[in-house]
């Protein structure tokens, strides 16, 4: 005990405490893990033969898109922010977009207020 003690404070030494800490936190989140077991177990990714159906989209300018109300779960979603923009990539690994029936669709979006998104570029490559 004496090594983890400060003699002449009788304190907990600052780096034995927080190692002191972080096993205190691993034993609870070991608990609780093995409590919850695999109850949160994410689903099994649905099979990549079935294709997402995006709604349709115009690269007008101006166009207003809420996209948190209706896009499709995408496989990848890449958000960031150049200058005063902010970007985000929609990939979908198997997905049917306007006449494309496709593999790897990716739409790109922006937004100057992170709500309303603007359409900017749409790729695909064929089956």
């Amino acid at each position: 005990m004496a090594a983890i003690f400060d003699n002449s404070t009788g304190m907990p030494k600052p780096a034995s405490a927080a190692r002191g800490r972080l096993s205190l936190l691993l034993v609870v989140l070991t608990a609780c893990l093995a409590v919850v077991g695999c109850a949160t177990m994410p689903e099994k990714r649905k099979d990549l033969g079935a294709s997402v159906i995006l709604p349709f989209m115009r690269m007008d300018a101006g166009e207003c898109y809420y996209l948190d109300d209706f896009m499709p779960t995408p496989d990848n979603m890449v958000a960031g922010k150049s200058s005063g923009l902010y970007l985000r990539y929609y990939t979908f690994r198997s997905a049917t977009y306007k006449t494309w029936e496709s593999e790897r669709v990716m739409l790109a979006f922006y937004s100057r207020d992170s709500r309303c998104w603007s359409l900017f570029e749409e790729y695909s490559s064929a089956r």
